[in-house]
């Protein structure tokens, strides 16, 4: 019986991920990957956006696993890649080595990259859920992205802008506490309109609406325990009128999964999120700056497969 050959596997690395230590160690790290994972070809990424370019360009091709090397940004890009092409889809796998590896820990990938390789090889593409965020790009044009993770506007946006325009060789963890402590002390909370469900509606002060599919952002903050990537829902924590000091006192919140016992701060299940405010105020979607409000959230069930 005549078919379609099986492709080989396509692995994307981006060699700029953790402050470039992706690609230097990658010829250390390949005859690793070669000894777990089935054949595979592999693609480098050249800079922002290509990431975009080589998913559309698996899934066009037919591809039956695209494992991405790198990082949140990284695998927010190959994602969009993905789907932007109609039709079955690549299933999807993550090699963890970017700087806040954020998405590894909220879908259960394991950190080690030989753990991750044999989940990668040995487990089985189940659906997950994407977010998807209709915002407004600076120069004035109505855009959508994906996420797969997290989305958060104000506070978290202002935090990405730094953080992307600073070396990350000390890592996540490092990186975003010492971008943190920079965005605090030259930010102003925002007042914000807050739709959810075409329902409920909140105007208030804030410091930050973070859009949830999964748990963790900003380099290993527990900021939604209860989202899951697979439920049908976002998970939506208001950080309200905080002050600075407020904010440092209770920083701690944030990575042991607490947060929602501050008074200030507020959780909501939904599966649309409007928001609106006549102040400039910035969206990061998986760690990468994307646009401003006016926008809108919506989660996507089972959009794509993910290898775990």
């Amino acid at each position: 019986m005549s078919g379609r050959p099986l492709l080989p596997w396509r692995v994307m690395v981006n060699p700029a991920a953790a402050d470039g230590r992706t690609g230097r160690r990658w010829k250390a790290r390949e005859p690793l990957l070669r000894r777990i994972l089935p054949d595979f070809e592999v693609y480098f990424t050249e800079g922002p956006g290509h990431a975009v370019v080589l998913g559309r360009r698996a899934a066009e091709e037919g591809v039956p696993v695209l494992a991405v090397h790198g990082g949140d940004g990284t695998i927010n890009e190959a994602v969009n890649g993905l789907l932007s092409v109609e039709g079955p889809l690549p299933a999807l796998a993550v090699l963890p080595g970017g700087t806040g590896a954020d998405w590894v820990r909220s879908s259960g990938i394991p950190h080690s990259l030989a753990a991750a390789a044999h989940v990668a090889r040995n487990g089985s593409p189940r659906p997950m859920d994407l977010g998807r965020v209709q915002f407004l790009h600076p120069d004035g044009r109505r855009m959508e992205r994906y996420f797969a993770n997290v989305a958060d506007v104000g506070f978290g946006g202002e935090l990405v802008r730094y953080v992307n325009g600073r070396s990350k060789r000390w890592g996540g963890r490092i990186t975003f506490f010492q971008g943190l402590i920079r965005t605090l002390f030259n930010y102003g909370n925002k007042e914000m309109e807050i739709l959810l469900d075409e329902g409920e509606r909140l105007r208030m002060r804030t410091c930050s609406v973070v859009v949830a599919n999964g748990q963790f952002f900003g380099g290993g903050m527990w900021v939604a325990p209860q989202a899951r990537v697979d439920d049908g829902f976002l998970e939506v924590v208001v950080i309200g009128d905080v002050t600075k000091t407020e904010f440092l006192t209770h920083l701690g919140l944030l990575y042991r999964g607490t947060i929602a016992r501050h008074p200030k701060v507020r959780t909501f299940r939904a599966k649309t999120v409007a928001l609106h405010s006549d102040d400039e105020v910035w969206i990061d979607a998986d760690g990468e700056e994307v646009g401003l409000l006016p926008a809108r959230f919506e989660i996507l069930p089972e959009k794509i497969c993910l290898i775990r």
